[in-house]
């Protein structure tokens, strides 16, 4: 039964999960956002930076089919974030190199949050059923 409720609760929240694809075209970078069942994360806000800055480099909405295009001016580390309104986003960290994306691999990043969650929940459970075994006493 806790097995069924824990794969219920992966599968849910992998089905809210924002997924991206980069791309390079020309000297421009190009980030799509996407749902798991493909319907786009069409215009919402987004800011990108460069690294260590706190003013924008550009800003703007994602287009009709989720696509940010930005083209970057130097090397380095730049930032990507989006958001909507209603709470889902993603902060993308991009390392550009001689106008390439570096990969950054992180496999297990959407199991990251699923697992802090878990860990929340039990957490919360652990606590409440301290206090309920104190009040019984």
């Amino acid at each position: 039964m806790i097995l069924a409720l824990f794969f219920l609760l992966v599968s849910l929240s992998f089905s809210h999960e924002l997924l991206k694809e980069v791309r390079q075209e020309g000297n421009c970078t190009l980030v799509r956002f996407y749902f798991q069942d493909g319907s786009a994360f069409s215009y919402e806000e987004y800011e990108v930076y460069r690294e260590g800055e706190k003013v924008p480099f550009q800003k703007g909405r994602s287009d009709a089919l989720g696509r940010v295009v930005f083209c970057p001016d130097r090397d380095g580390l730049w930032l990507l974030r989006i958001s909507s309104q209603d709470g889902h986003g993603a902060e993308l960290r991009l390392n550009l190199k001689a106008g390439r994306v570096e990969k950054d691999h992180r496999k297990f990043e959407s199991y990251q949050r699923v697992l802090s969650a878990l860990g929340y929940l039990l957490g919360i459970f652990g606590l409440i059923s301290l206090f309920s075994r104190r009040w019984k006493k």
